[in-house]
């Protein structure tokens, strides 16, 4: 009982055009998702190391189209304005005087 295509077969044909062959998007998400794993636990110290994960699972989100680049600028560019504690009212002058 041999399977119609081997996992092998299908990551084969995954570099040609064939409807054999997994996703592009797919592969890219994993192989980024694996070679973090490894980069992550074997190159990177405690100090760093959540940073470095969210970065590395941001890449595999992007790889598969589930968040986009416009999105990820926007996040960072909202906590970057966000990082003013004061209150509105706390610059604005009293009414009352």
């Amino acid at each position: 009982m041999e399977k119609k295509y081997s996992i092998l077969d299908k990551l084969v044909a995954s570099f040609d055009n064939s409807a054999i062959g997994f996703s592009a998007r797919k592969l890219s998400a994993f192989i980024s998702v694996t070679v973090a794993i490894v980069a992550t636990f074997v190159y990177v110290d405690e100090k760093v190391i959540t940073n470095t994960l969210i970065i590395w699972l941001t890449f595999a989100l992007l790889c598969l189209g589930i968040i986009t680049a416009e999105q990820v600028l926007r996040y960072f560019k909202d906590s970057n304005d966000s990082k003013d504690t004061s209150t509105p009212s706390e610059n604005q002058p009293d009414p009352k005087i």
